[in-house]
Formats: C-alpha cells, sequence, structure tokens
C-alpha cells in the first residue's frame, strides 16, 4: 500500500510543477557538436560528438545523441520531460533508446537520464546530470556536467565533464534555433 502513495505523491508533485506558470529558462531546440576524449578500457580515446534537442510541446523535447571514437560507437534518442522550478533553473527527466557497438559487441538498450538545467545569466548555462545506460550486457551509471557560454545570440561554446562508468571530457559549439 505504501508503494501506490508513494507513486499517487510523485504524481501530484509532477501535476503541480506542470502548471507553474513560469517560463522555462533553458531553450530546448538545439544542435551541438565537438570532440570528444573518451576513456576506454584505461586509455583516452579521442572522437566526435554530434547531439541536439528540439522542442516538441512544452514541457517535452525530443533529444538525440551520437558519440564515436575508436573503441566505442553510441548513438541515443529519445523523450525528455523538462520543468521549470523558477525562472533560472528546470529541472528534466527522460529515456529513450541506446546502441552501443563496441568492438564485435553490439546492442540495442535503453538509457535514462535526468537532472537541471541552470541559467544564471542569459550567456551561461551550468547542467549538472545524471546518465544510465543499460547495453551491451551492463549497465552504466555516470554523473555528467556540461555547460554553455554564449558568444552571440544563437551559437555558444560547450564543454563538458561525465564520470563513472563512462568517463568522458567534450568540447565543442553550439547552435540555438528554437525559443
Amino acid at each position: 500500500m505504501k508503494l501506490a502513495t508513494t507513486v499517487r505523491t510523485a504524481a501530484l508533485a509532477v501535476a503541480l510543477t506542470s502548471v507553474s506558470g513560469i517560463a522555462s529558462a533553458a531553450n530546448y531546440s538545439f544542435l551541438e557538436g565537438g570532440v570528444l576524449f573518451r576513456d576506454t578500457y584505461g586509455e583516452s580515446d579521442a572522437g566526435f560528438r554530434i547531439g541536439g534537442s528540439v522542442a516538441l510541446s512544452s514541457p517535452l523535447a525530443a533529444y538525440g545523441e551520437f558519440t564515436s571514437n575508436d573503441s566505442i560507437d553510441q548513438f541515443s534518442t529519445g523523450v525528455l520531460f523538462h520543468q521549470p522550478i523558477n525562472s533560472e533553473i528546470d529541472w528534466f527527466a527522460g529515456g529513450g533508446l541506446e546502441y552501443v557497438d563496441i568492438g564485435i559487441d553490439d546492442e540495442l538498450g535503453f538509457g535514462l537520464r535526468g537532472g537541471l538545467r541552470w541559467t544564471p545569466l542569459k550567456a551561461f548555462e551550468v547542467t549538472p546530470e545524471i546518465r544510465y545506460f543499460d547495453a551491451v550486457d551492463d549497465g552504466r551509471v555516470s554523473f555528467r556536467v556540461g555547460g554553455t557560454y554564449a558568444f552571440s545570440p544563437p551559437f555558444a561554446l560547450t564543454a563538458a565533464v561525465q564520470g563513472g562508468d563512462d568517463d568522458r571530457v567534450e568540447v565543442g559549439l553550439r547552435w540555438n534555433f528554437g525559443r
């Protein structure tokens, strides 16, 4: 009976945040890409990353990401639910499909992610999040912190550090096409 109460309480909390009336702090329509340094089997392999998001209808956005280096190719796609906490912070949670190709092993699995998007100034964004994916016979959990600096209205520099079961460092460029 306690599980049912917990589920009802969580559903009520989501419903209440959905009617907050606060405009979303972050833009959910962007395309980004850059270089990636991923720790694979104790070695740092350079590669690239292309990712993005498209606002569907508030509060939903679709996301996609492709990363590749000498050892691992990974494609992620899914849907995020996002809501503002206040005028500077959004929380988000979502999930989707993960295709991972590591050498001779490849598998389609699933992934989950959630976190915050904090935009204290129009030019800066900080995004701490937790990512989980289950593919190629094991689940991997990582904590990620990403940041952007908008040097002109549609363009921003990006950087991210991710640690845990999927260690990587990324730098690149973002193009914001929505808002």
